[in-house]
């Protein structure tokens, strides 16, 4: 994890240009996938552990746990703006689970993220680019990913291959993995928020305003050019909200800090085969 500098000030955002198109993964994972195994929850690619049983109760904390989290200092507003940032991303890394929802953009394109994360488990929830939704279950080493029937045709232009697959899970397998690999990467809590807030500019204090019943303090990244980051003034001082460049069109919320998150491998009824 790199340490924190003082004076160094830009967010880093959800790494959404590492992403190909969701049709082209998709298409990725027909080429490769295979149904489902005779018995029980499918096994992880080759090499890999074993999927975990159908249902995974992470050692996250709970609800009710999470004001174990990093209380805010006591005059938080009244600290500098490097330092408010640094307590921010250290509440952000303690917690064990997190709800990330809203918009990133690579090349003009962008992609809406709706993701649960588990701290070295997993994730579930979904990633949009273009009308096209698809879902994603993952649990350390295996990861499945659904598309309605709408999403399907749009990708394979087959209305008979929307029907055979619409409602199904596919597996992410040894064969695709490293095609999906970028895809994955928004799943894992670690990769996703460990350079997250690593700072390399100036900045600023802004404005207070509320964000979900929360008094938060704007952090100006770079005078807003960059962004900004909404800190939680009461409890713990989460980073509630991260705004990449100016405007609101890549916008993320963070919510639900060591709520837990259950999670659970498709059954093999809902597994397709290719």
């Amino acid at each position: 994890m790199s340490g924190y500098r003082p004076g160094m000030a830009r967010p880093r955002p959800f790494r959404p240009v590492a992403l190909a198109g969701l049709g082209g993964l998709t298409l990725a994972l027909l080429s490769g996938c295979s149904g489902p195994s005779s018995g029980g929850t499918p096994a992880a690619s080759s090499g890999s552990p074993a999927a975990p049983p159908a249902s995974v109760s992470p050692s996250a904390p709970s609800a009710s746990a999470s004001s174990a989290s990093p209380a805010a200092s006591p005059g938080l507003a009244a600290a500098s703006a490097d330092e408010i940032l640094a307590q921010a991303r250290r509440a952000l890394l303690s917690a064990g689970t997190v709800h990330a929802k809203g918009t990133v953009r690579s090349t003009d394109v962008p992609y809406k993220l709706d993701l649960r994360m588990v701290r070295k488990v997993g994730a579930t929830g979904s990633v949009a680019e273009r009308g096209t939704s698809l879902g994603v279950v993952r649990i350390k080493s295996a990861a499945y990913v659904q598309l309605d029937q709408a999403s399907w045709r749009a990708v394979t232009g087959s209305a008979a291959t929307a029907r055979q697959f619409a409602g199904k899970y596919l597996k992410v397998t040894s064969s695709n993995r490293d095609a999906f690999k970028p895809f994955l990467a928004l799943t894992d809590l670690d990769q996703v928020f460990d350079t997250l807030l690593v700072t390399s500019g100036s900045v600023t204090k802004g404005g207070t305003t509320t964000i979900g019943g929360h008094k938060v303090l704007a952090l100006r990244i770079d005078g807003g050019r960059t962004g900004n980051v909404f800190v939680a003034l009461d409890g713990p001082p989460y980073p509630l909200r991260l705004a990449y460049g100016p405007g609101t069109a890549q916008q993320v919320d963070l919510d639900g800090f060591g709520r837990k998150v259950p999670l659970a491998a498709p059954p093999a009824s809902k597994i397709a085969s290719g």
